[in-house]
């Protein structure tokens, strides 16, 4: 799963919600499948942000600009993430390794300043009928106790030979792709995209004449290459 499947809106967000859809039927994997059900029920939308089908692929829902449709009275500033299920024992490995991957994207981004919950913590909906506390290894205020490092150094396929499987980083980001980022940077590569790493990156790219914010995509990766490349051998 890309490290950037999740983009920190700019609505205020405090909460995540986990949900299922209630279904095991391979016919109701899909992300159309649920729009229509929602659309069914009034929404104008589907309402939530992302689904999670059984092979693990993440699919995006309703815009995260937007207020999701899931948890009456319980929406505003959240993020809903359902995945495709109904019975506890159904449910796959990759849809939980997808969750987590998921959970930690947005954790980091909003510098775990968030919380994450089951939908059946604000209904009497035993959903989701996962043990989604366990999953993401939640404490009695719903922080998230996964070690990020770990899973998204696991998840990235980042390979120092290709330069088509650099991700694209930007501050909050973490990882081995971070760590060759600030080895480039010639900084203390501790795999955590935090101040100052942020402010490196902004001074090469005004250095190189471009707009000087601390994302890093596939040309500042290549300009960094071919720069180092070119310091080494004078």
């Amino acid at each position: 799963m890309s490290i950037h499947l999740y983009v920190r809106p700019k609505r205020k967000i405090d909460r995540i919600f986990i949900h299922c859809s209630a279904s095991d039927v391979p016919e109701h994997d899909n992300i159309a499948t649920i729009k229509k059900w929602h659309i069914a029920r009034g929404f104008n939308d589907i309402g939530y942000h992302f689904f999670i089908h059984k092979n693990g692929k993440v699919s995006r829902g309703r815009d995260l600009e937007k207020t999701p449709a899931s948890q009456k009275s319980h929406n505003v500033k959240t993020i809903a993430i359902c995945l495709h299920g109904l019975h506890k024992d159904n449910f796959t490995q990759a849809q939980y390794d997808s969750l987590k991957s998921l959970c930690i994207e947005i954790d980091i981004s909003h510098l775990s300043k968030v919380s994450f919950h089951g939908h059946c913590e604000v209904s009497e909906k035993a959903c989701p009928v996962i043990d989604y506390k366990k999953i993401l290894k939640l404490d009695r205020f719903g922080s998230l106790g996964l070690n990020t490092i770990k899973v998204l150094e696991d998840d990235v396929a980042f390979s120092i030979s290709n330069v088509d499987s650099f991700p694209d980083l930007q501050k909050g980001s973490r990882g081995k792709a971070v760590v060759y980022l600030q080895e480039l940077l010639f900084l203390n590569s501790d795999g955590i995209f935090g101040p100052v790493t942020a402010k490196e990156v902004r001074s090469f790219k005004k250095k190189h004449n471009y707009y000087p914010s601390d994302i890093v995509q596939k040309y500042i990766w290549k300009l960094l290459l071919e720069t180092r490349h070119i310091e080494h051998y004078d």
